[in-house]
């Protein structure tokens, strides 16, 4: 097995298939298996985004991945994911933009139907830190609760009969 502080002279070296074989998320970095002989020291690997908008989606170990060596140096390499491969298929087939993440949540839109949705495994839940302000209408199937009172739960104290508001929630 080659060292990882090669330099790789073939030009049809400089751009290379691999699967990932470690990631370090402290260190933002992944080792890369290329072939069965050679393998890279600890590599950065290509984001989205990475100014003042950041995307964090680090590789998979199995995953497979384009090995780009600058000037042929193998310690100056970037991992560029977002290859298809048999450990990790195609997550969708239709017009739908999605993001599938590992415990099986679903981000998803239709672009066609307008619709953005969350699907989130059993036990799954959605958290939200701010305010909220919604311009439509809210359907709920299940009970909704604020400030610690059950909107199909709650009972009402002061109840008259007639034309008499009843007090506040208890």
């Amino acid at each position: 097995m080659r060292s990882p502080e090669s330099t790789l002279t073939d030009p049809d070296e400089l751009i290379r298939f691999g699967h990932v074989v470690s990631v370090d998320l402290t260190a933002g970095t992944c080792v890369v298996e290329i072939d069965d002989n050679l393998r890279t020291g600890p590599i950065r690997w290509a984001a989205p985004r990475m100014g003042q908008t950041r995307v964090w989606a680090p590789p998979a170990v199995g995953e497979q991945v384009l090995v780009l060596c600058p000037a042929g140096e193998i310690g100056a390499a970037i991992a560029l994911g977002g290859i298809t491969c048999d450990a990790f298929p195609l997550p969708g087939n239709g017009v739908t933009d999605l993001v599938r993440f590992r415990d099986g949540a679903v981000l998803s839109y239709d672009p066609q139907a307008h619709v953005l949705a969350f699907a989130l495994p059993d036990g799954g839940k959605l958290a939200l830190t701010g305010d909220l302000a919604v311009s439509g209408t809210i359907t709920a199937t299940g009970d909704v609760t604020g400030a610690g009172i059950s909107l199909s739960a709650h009972r009402h104290g002061s109840v008259q009969g007639g034309s008499g508001q009843s007090g506040g929630p208890l």
